[in-house]
């Protein structure tokens, strides 16, 4: 049994050493075959890892919402002219405010305001928020810190400022105690959030919801936030306030979610657009197939009078069928490799780039050693397969026609 052992294993290197032999002798070709299947896998490692960046930022943004939050926001604009982009007005935060389960109810509003500071104009994010003492501590609680002064007080012309907003709005920076003008009119900025890593939050400037109202000319609420009381359950308590709300505005023009929900379906869709991507990068690496099997077949023609050799000195159909897999698969593994590392390089760079995501942070990327296993084995996987069928063929070759092919 030992001496099997050690025979079977002098035979495998043997192959080794002939497929390899067979890939540096041709060193340009086996370039060309590799090149392929180097861009299929670096595209698909690359777009894995940066929509599991992507997904590790929402996830984040939400953890930091905590599990105790419903957001009320409209289904859809109707079109122009209509009020279903601030659909939301006093009635329908009373009637949230009845449920028993609710803590606090939060009616936002937003807008694009004029800001100008030191005669320099500029077009950025407002909100307008609830700031009387109990809403700032739950404002608090969702992640709004303050970095710098305290939060803007209820009913008076003052601001608070995000991250971005403060760095990067104006030529000049903005400081607490500075006056800035919002739609013409002046106000006192008081504080300085800290950096929550949303790009929409970070560059927003907020203010009371009911100073807003005056600022952005409008009455109705774009947005409702509910915080539920401890104890009970965040998603009944949602579904409550789907009915009740449905109920006293005779309409469905809205969802009550809560932050679970919503992770839930930007989850579901984030996994359609990973399919979709990794489909066209699935291309890349069908083309590397081709050219390995197109090289396979190449090689198996200009080698007959080898195999002929070969089989004539006493090696078995298996033994030609092993060497050609092992020369596809070290295309595969070769391919593989370089392509985990170009996809690796890839995503490096995309942080470097300074995109965000959609009402979210910087775009990252998760770059894990699961991905550079599965971007090897994957190459390694087409390449064997697309060698099969050349390797059978030479297999196949009688060594009295191999010696007499020209």
């Amino acid at each position: 049994g030992e001496k099997r052992e050690r025979r079977t294993s002098s035979m495998l290197q043997d192959y080794l050493r002939i497929a390899l032999r067979n890939i540096t002798h041709r060193k340009l070709r086996s370039w060309l075959t590799a090149i392929g299947i180097i861009i299929g896998v670096a595209s698909v490692v690359a777009l894995i890892s940066v929509s599991q960046g992507m997904q590790g930022a929402i996830e984040e943004q939400f953890e930091q919402m905590g599990t105790d939050t419903i957001t009320i926001t409209p289904t859809s604009f109707t079109g122009p002219g209509s009020t279903a982009e601030a659909p939301f007005d006093d009635g329908d935060v009373r009637v949230i405010e009845r449920i028993p389960e609710i803590d606090t109810v939060l009616p936002m509003m937003y807008g694009t305001a004029k800001f100008t500071f030191h005669n320099q104009d500029s077009y950025s994010y407002l909100m307008g928020i609830p700031l009387d003492k109990e809403s700032n501590k739950v404002w608090d609680d969702i992640g709004w810190d303050i970095l710098e002064g305290r939060f803007p007080e209820a009913g008076k012309k003052e601001v608070g400022i995000g991250y971005l907003a403060a760095k990067e709005m104006f030529d000049d920076e903005l400081r607490v105690k500075n006056t800035i003008m919002v739609n013409d009119e002046k106000f006192k900025i008081v504080g300085i959030a800290k950096e929550v890593g949303n790009s929409q939050d970070d560059t927003a400037i907020y203010m009371d919801v009911d100073v807003a109202k005056d600022i952005l000319d409008q009455e109705d609420y774009n947005m409702i936030m509910a915080k539920v009381k401890p104890g009970n359950d965040a998603e009944l308590v949602a579904d409550k306030v789907q009915r009740k709300l449905e109920k006293y505005r005779d309409a469905e023009d809205f969802n009550a979610l809560t932050p679970s929900e919503i992770l839930e379906q930007i989850n579901d869709i984030l996994g359609i657009i990973q399919l979709v991507l990794v489909g066209i990068a699935a291309i890349s690496l069908l083309v590397g197939a081709i050219g390995i099997m197109n090289t396979m077949y190449t090689s198996v023609l200009e080698r007959t009078p080898e195999i002929g050799v070969m089989k004539s000195i006493g090696a078995t159909n298996k033994d030609i069928l092993t060497i050609f897999i092992l020369n596809a698969a070290l295309f595969g593994f070769v391919g593989g490799i370089l392509g985990v590392l170009l996809g690796a390089i890839v995503s490096a760079m995309i942080p470097l780039m300074g995109l965000s995501i959609v009402g979210g942070g910087s775009m990252k990327a998760v770059f894990t050693v699961d991905l550079i296993f599965y971007g090897i084995a994957l190459a390694m996987i087409i390449g064997t397969l697309s060698g099969l069928i050349p390797a059978i063929r030479a297999s196949k070759l009688k060594p009295i026609d191999a010696l007499r092919y020209e």
